[in-house]
């Protein structure tokens, strides 16, 4: 209906004679004698000579023949006149030229090139088969040059079964002849060149017709085997031959004996037949031809009311009648008219059609079909737009204004959904492009240009509801013809009414759905300027990756729902609703695929290829592609996209719906992949070998149960819908939540039975907080011992040997030494001896199994080393302080009385400090915390909740320890005290000698030996100890020792805080010296304690257990 072409009525003007009528003979008869075609002579039809048929340097072939012109010009003229319909009467001059064209196209004197050999046939044959196989068409290609071959064949064998009037020195002519009839192949070219090539390959058996050999096969002549014979009448026998009269038309059987009548007869016969048989076909009746058919055309044109002259049978020139509605519109015209000085013929030429044709041309306008009334325009001010047609018919019972009104409005409805459907057809071209080779260069964006599964998704969506526009449209077009036909009940037709179903039945979900895409252009290519031609969007350049523009399609789909279930739009709500569940299926489809499957893992030896597939870059789940052993593989392997974040923290990567169980969805996916790379499958195996999420639901029939929504196309607005963004993420999470929590427990299960997750942790507790008191305490005496005596004490070997002796030679068995490696990676600058901190680069590491490395890496290794080192130090300086023998140390020297007393006073306060301290990180925080932490991990149900429960725990640790960067000055400040016990110690050693005591447990054994004579010299030896220590001290290199320390607020700077002082005791007398530490220390006690109590004062977890270190360091002034 959209193309209608013009016949040959419709092109003739209006009269009485031109009705289509057949011409009679008289009508088709020429005018002359010239011009009539004559029946061709033998002279026109005999053969060319010699002459003719030779090459083109013949002179006759150059000469054109003017009687050979003189008879063709009439052909000529008669072929111009049915061709073009023109006349030498009406147009002389254009008839002239026309006739001059086709007889220079046809003279093959003019035009040589109409000859042609076998060789140019062969490369033309050449060129169609060539052209069919770069078409696809191999068929056509095989046959084309199988045919040929044959019919060249045969030419050369000279057997050929051609026709008798075709010459074998003509084929070229004939051959080009039908090369010039011929047309572009079709379908039934390639049926027919198909059947073809099954004929030759497979021919039919060929009837080998009636032999004598089958003749002689058959039973032998019996009984009067040649009755019926020789002409003989049927029942005839050799006994009665002469008394059965012949028929007149038969021969006797006398003529037997001469065969030369015989044969005389039978030629008389068969002429005698062939005469009787042309008077009887000559007898034929003959059928006049019958002109009913014309009529019906002529009623089919009378209802063809697009043709130019066709004419409404309603006068147009009555006046204006309140009675009768279809004199409003001429009426007005004329009205209108007559105001504007308009002529009234032209008025006379507008056009007018019934109300139920106009109906129909705009509803195949509005299936964007072309129609009279509404025309699409590419240019102008409204590009792609549909406006009202400037021809557009009118309707007499409507006014001008008021049917372009009607128009607009379906213009603007059939723009909105022609707009659609441009989008939907370059969104499947693109998706039916095969993808670009590696050969070809990648394109300068960041992202590629195509188009995502989501896309296509809600592409096919829009298109199912644009088809049921279209479908409804035709449903009413059927019902207009229907009516029009007398078939079925009458209906009324009126524009407003159709406006009126069409917004009831579609409400705004075509302009809904255009201005959501055109908000996602404008976002994905960061426009600054709205794009209205969205089918635009897979051939711009994308500035979005495919998972943010996914999610922002889902996010745009899932909003205007909501919005439009708020304004109580019903209709426009479950139309959104079923496209944002289809556009959603593919994503869900990938969340149920993770799930399933689990992540990727490529390091699994003999893993299934459907468990390597990896992670579609419209998944929001990103794939880092770190290596399976890698401690961070768990936490930075798989991650969610990361492609900015919005004003809510969201990725922009993770759709609106899946917000709350993104994370659940990451943590189970990897849990899926981590249990299927340790060989872990048959947990997965449900009773009845069911396999693992094998029966995933659809997202459609996963939303068509919430809050009684209709997700049929049939249920429609019958139901109200009220949704939001929130309750739909709930719903979504609420769902997923019972799969991803089962595969974490699962996983954890794994890592608690079969790794020994509490029995690895339980040791290393004991082994780094020192939670073990009579092992660790063994190997602390070890290692205080050796430094005590100046020996190597961070050697790599001697570590390791003590710790494994130690634990040996312990009753239980609480760790395996060969996961344990001690390790020092400190300078030379710092000694044990004058410093704590040559503690610093002591690093203790213990290997657990995999997979319960990405739990205990590196960093948390470190950091428990840290601890490790801290509780050290601080048990260093109260092993110096205890070690202190104070009582009949000096008994006999003369100033004992006074110095002793502040030397004791001295000793008091630092070991009152350093067992506060101890007992506060023992007690208050590592004790304390290690309670809480153990509680926690047995309620994590996952190894992210594992792993971050573990993290805070480490966290507190460190911050409570005073390890963070933010207590930083407090740390040096604790440090330079238990630097100033070992100066301490080294200040009494100068004062009395080798009085000190070693407390550890392998001297209990030597304490009740005897003390031999010279060791108690020694000790009352005080002057030559002190300048052997003063040696020591000048020989050392003071400078690469000594550093400056100062704490952060002000606080002050102690001279013992990191090591010996370079000014000897010589210089400087002990009450001087005492008194400059005593000073020093309650200056750092007391800044100590400020920055306790400002922790204590804090709104933290931490907050109470620096209280009590607070409290207790209230007791320093007292």
């Amino acid at each position: 209906m959209a193309r209608r072409p013009s016949t040959s009525a419709s092109v003739r003007p209006p009269s009485v004679a031109s009705s289509i009528r057949p011409s009679t003979s008289t009508g088709m008869r020429p005018s002359s004698s010239a011009s009539s075609v004559r029946p061709a002579t033998s002279a026109s039809i005999r053969p060319s000579s010699r002459a003719t048929t030779a090459s083109g340097s013949s002179r006759l072939t150059r000469r054109p023949s003017s009687r050979q012109i003189s008879r063709l010009t009439p052909l000529y003229q008669s072929l111009v006149s049915q061709v073009t319909g023109v006349t030498a009467e009406e147009d002389e001059e254009g008839f002239r030229s026309a006739v001059e064209y086709i007889s220079k196209s046809l003279d093959q004197t003019v035009k040589p090139s109409g000859t042609s050999d076998l060789t140019n046939i062969d490369k033309h044959i050449r060129g169609l088969s060539q052209k069919a196989r770069i078409l696809s068409q191999d068929e056509l290609a095989e046959a084309l040059d199988s045919a040929y071959s044959r019919l060249k064949t045969c030419i050369q064998e000279q057997t050929s079964d051609l026709d008798a009037e075709i010459h074998t020195s003509r084929l070229s002519h004939h051959l080009q002849f039908l090369l010039a009839l011929s047309r572009p192949p079709d379908f039934s070219t390639l049926a027919y060149a198909e059947n073809y090539l099954e004929l030759q390959r497979n021919p039919p058996k060929s009837d080998a017709g009636l032999t004598w050999k089958d003749i002689l096969a058959e039973e032998p002549f019996e009984g009067q085997h040649w009755q019926g014979a020789y002409g003989l009448p049927p029942g005839s026998t050799v006994e009665n031959w002469e008394d059965e009269e012949s028929d007149s038309s038969l021969l006797s059987l006398s003529a037997l004996d001469d065969l030369d009548d015989l044969d005389d007869e039978i030629s008389s016969s068969e002429v005698e037949d062939r005469d009787v048989g042309t008077h009887e076909r000559r007898e034929e009746p003959q059928f006049k031809p019958s002109w009913d058919h014309l009529d019906i055309v002529e009623a089919l044109q009378a209802r063809q009311y697009w043709r130019p002259e066709w004419q409404l049978n309603v006068p147009t020139d009555r006046p204006f009648d309140f009675g009768d509605p279809s004199t409003l519109g001429p009426a007005f015209r004329r009205a209108l008219s007559a105001q504007k000085d308009h002529v009234v013929g032209e008025l006379a030429q507008e056009k007018y059609i019934n109300d139920h044709d106009a109906m129909r041309e705009i509803l195949m306008g509005l299936q964007g079909r072309r129609n009279l009334m509404i025309s699409w325009t590419s240019i102008g001010n409204e590009p792609f737009t549909f406006q009202p047609a400037k021809d557009a018919p009118r309707l007499l019972h409507l006014t001008s204004g008021s049917l372009d009104s009607l128009l607009a409005s379906y213009a603007q409805t059939a723009t909105t959904v022609e707009h659609l459907r441009k989008f939907v057809s370059a969104i499947f071209a693109k998706a039916s492009k095969p993808e670009s080779s590696n050969g070809e260069t990648p394109s300068l964006s960041p992202f590629h240009r195509r188009s995502t599964r989501t896309l296509e998704a809600l592409s096919e969506s829009i298109d199912a509801q644009i088809r049921a526009f279209d479908t409804w449209c035709a449903a009413k077009e059927e019902a207009i013809c229907r009516a029009q036909a007398g078939i079925g009940p009458p209906l009324v037709i009126s524009m407003l009414a159709l406006e009126v179903e069409i917004r009831d039945k579609f409400s705004s979900i075509f302009s809904v759905l255009v201005r959501i895409l055109s908000q996602v252009v404008q976002r994905a290519t960061r426009s600054q300027e709205p794009i209205t031609e969205v089918w635009t969007l897979p051939d711009l350049p994308l500035r979005m990756s495919p998972s943010a523009l996914t999610s922002l399609l889902l996010d745009s789909l899932l909003l205007a729902v909501q919005e439009s279930s708020t304004m109580a739009d019903d209709t426009t709500t479950q139309a959104l609703l079923r496209i944002f569940c289809d556009s959603a299926e593919p994503i869900w489809t990938m969340v149920g695929r993770w799930l399933r499957d689990g992540m990727p893992v490529r390091e699994v030896m003999g893993a299934s290829e459907q468990y390597l597939q990896t992670v579609d870059e419209e998944f929001f789940i990103e794939d880092n592609e770190l290596v399976l052993l890698d401690p961070d593989f768990w936490s930075d392997g798989f991650v969610l996209r990361n492609n900015g974040q919005e004003d809510n923290g969201r990725s922009m990567a993770v759709p609106l719906f899946l917000s709350h169980a993104s994370d659940h969805i990451l943590g189970a996916g990897k849990a899926i992949g981590l249990l299927r790379a340790l060989g872990m499958s048959s947990v997965f195996e449900r009773e009845g070998g069911e396999r693992w999420l094998s029966k995933w639901p659809s997202f459609t029939s996963l939303l068509g149960g919430y809050n009684g929504l209709a997700l049929d196309s049939q249920a429609a607005g019958t139901v109200k819908v009220h949704i939001s963004t929130d309750d739909f993420s709930r719903l979504v999470y609420d769902e997923l939540l019972v799969p991803c929590m089962r595969a974490k427990e699962m996983l954890t299960k794994i890592l608690v039975e079969d790794c020994e997750l509490w029995l690895h942790l339980t040791a290393m507790e004991d082994l780094y907080l020192m939670r073990r008191g009579d092992a660790m305490s063994n190997f602390v005496d070890i290692l205080f011992a050796r430094m005590d005596t100046s020996q190597p004490w961070n050697d790599f070997h001697f570590l390791n040997s003590a710790f494994r002796d130690v634990v040996e030679a312990g009753r239980t068995p609480w760790i395996d030494p060969s996961l344990v490696r001690f390790s020092h990676r400190g300078g030379r600058d710092k000694i044990i001896s004058r410093t704590v901190r040559a503690i610093d680069g002591l690093s203790v590491e213990y290997a657990v199994p995999f997979p319960l490395t990405y739990m205990f890496g590196p960093r948390i290794l470190q950091v428990y080393s840290s601890i490790f080192a801290f509780v050290l130090q601080i048990r260093r300086a109260q092993n110096a302080l205890q070690r202190i023998l104070l009582r009949n140390a000096v008994v006999n020297m003369a100033h004992v009385g006074s110095e002793l007393k502040v030397f004791y006073a001295m000793r008091g306060k630092l070991s009152w400090f350093v067992n506060a301290l101890l007992n506060f990180i023992c007690t208050n925080v590592l004790h304390a915390q290690l309670l809480n932490f153990n509680a926690d991990l047995k309620k994590a149900n996952s190894l992210d909740e594992m792993i971050a429960v573990h993290d805070t725990h480490i966290t507190k640790l460190e911050g409570r320890c005073l390890l963070q960067r933010n207590t930083s000055a407090l740390h040096r400040a604790v440090i330079s005290i238990l630097d100033m016990c070992l100066h301490f110690s080294d200040c009494f050693v100068a004062f009395a000698g080798d009085t000190t005591h070693d407390i550890s447990r392998q001297s209990l054994i030597l304490m009740k030996r005897h003390r031999s004579r010279r060791l108690k010299r020694q000790r009352k030896d005080v002057i030559g100890f002190s300048q052997s220590i003063r040696e020591v001290e000048e020989n050392s290199d003071s400078d690469s020792d000594q550093e400056e320390f100062s704490i952060d607020g002000g606080g002050p700077e102690p001279s013992f805080s990191l090591a010996i002082s370079t000014v000897s005791f010589a210089e400087e007398s002990f009450d001087v010296r005492l008194e400059k530490m005593s000073s020093e220390l309650d200056a750092l006690v007391r800044f100590i304690r400020r920055g306790v109590e400002s922790l204590a004062g804090g709104t933290g977890e931490a907050a109470s257990a620096f209280g009590v270190f607070a409290f207790a360091l209230e007791d320093w002034d007292r």
